[in-house]
């Protein structure tokens, strides 16, 4: 199995964004959601996930909301402050290149569906890990496991990097990106009501690579993801269900410029052939 860099190593890269073996790689799968696939290239690859992996937060958010255990106008405090999960390791605060500067004041009350919101929409790593650590980190490692993504983990809170030392981290596939996807847009991960309420969701991301072709009018939902070296991106296109188009690649060792074209022409190719 190809092991992709983590977070940490990423960071490393020079400047370049390639890793120590010089070589970028690109690995992808286009898909029906129904599960036939219509191509594919390195689809098994393992990667660190980036925020990609945030879409099984999105379903372990949905599948709470379906139970439950929570409401979207629960209360949540706006932090940009966490514990690790290493014991004895303590507190931590994102990164600063990844501070999300649009979230409120640290200790502002925000309504849970907000930081949700923010999660998907712009990919706040501090709304990610305030929703995770309301929904549990075993509950969105459930949601890979039921939709198939048997190699994917979500390992720990962003910016945990004694987590990270410790051996925790995201990994993925461009395969499981798919299965994921294509179990959430069928409908096979949470209830009706939630399934469109995450495909509304993800229509909204600001960060849109594979679907910047899609032409007007048309449904689509996509969750991407980056650190230096690293940039993915999995989406649906067409409406939700076993008919819609579902797309993820994932690449590294590439700059940010010629890994977005990459990103952009693969989906503008998958939305033309399908």
């Amino acid at each position: 199995m190809t092991i992709i860099p983590s977070e940490q190593e990423a960071r490393t890269m020079v400047s370049t964004g390639t890793h120590s073996d010089g070589v970028p790689v690109v690995a992808y799968r286009i898909a029906r959601a129904s599960g036939e696939v219509l191509a594919a290239r390195q689809d098994d690859l393992d990667f660190y996930a980036a925020s990609t992996v945030k879409l099984a937060v999105l379903v372990a958010a949905a599948r709470g909301l379906d139970a439950g255990t929570v409401r979207l106008a629960d209360t949540c405090v706006a932090t940009r402050t966490f514990t690790s999960q290493v014991p004895g390791a303590g507190e931590y605060t994102i990164e600063p290149d990844d501070v999300d500067t649009g979230l409120p004041p640290d200790g502002t009350p925000m309504p849970f569906g907000d930081v949700v919101e923010r999660m998907v929409v712009v990919s706040s790593n501090e709304a990610t890990n305030m929703v995770a650590e309301r929904v549990g980190l075993p509950a969105v490692n459930q949601a890979l496991a039921d939709a198939g993504a048997t190699r994917s983990v979500f390992g720990r809170k962003y910016s945990d990097l004694a987590a990270e030392r410790a051996g925790a981290s995201h990994r993925t596939t461009a395969a499981d990106l798919c299965l994921l996807m294509s179990a959430l847009v069928t409908g096979r991960l949470a209830s009706p009501e939630r399934t469109a309420w995450m495909c509304e969701l993800l229509g909204r991301q600001t960060d849109r690579q594979l679907t910047a072709a899609v032409p007007g009018g048309v449904p689509f939902g996509s969750k991407s993801g980056w650190v230096d070296g690293i940039r993915h991106d999995v989406a649906f296109v067409g409406g939700p269900g076993p008919d819609a188009l579902v797309v993820a690649v994932c690449t590294r060792g590439y700059d940010e410029p010629a890994a977005e074209e990459t990103l952009k022409s693969l989906g503008a190719l998958a939305v033309a052939l399908s």
